[in-house]
């Protein structure tokens, strides 16, 4: 059953899809504001840009987390999580 949930991403890289074992996939829709994402080493400089609107779909590896940071601010980001 897929799981929706929202996060408002700050300039400290949090975990925004939590890990699963067995991996998952996650469809993030960029709201509000640039955020980037990438792993638990995430920076603005090593991460993932999103730009405001933009929509990814990412597979989290098993037992693996997914987290953003924004650079100013803060954004909203929309999250919809489906256990493989």
């Amino acid at each position: 059953m897929p799981k929706s949930t929202v996060a408002t991403v700050t300039t400290t890289a949090a975990i925004v899809v939590t890990s699963y074992i067995g991996g998952q996939t996650a469809y993030l829709h960029s709201a509000s504001g640039t955020l980037y994402i990438g792993g638990s080493d995430l920076t603005t400089a090593n991460g993932y840009k999103l730009d405001n609107g933009d929509k990814i779909t990412i597979h989290v590896g098993n037992s693996e987390a997914l987290y953003a940071i924004t650079s100013t601010g803060t954004a909203t980001l929309y999250m919809l999580t489906q256990i493989d």
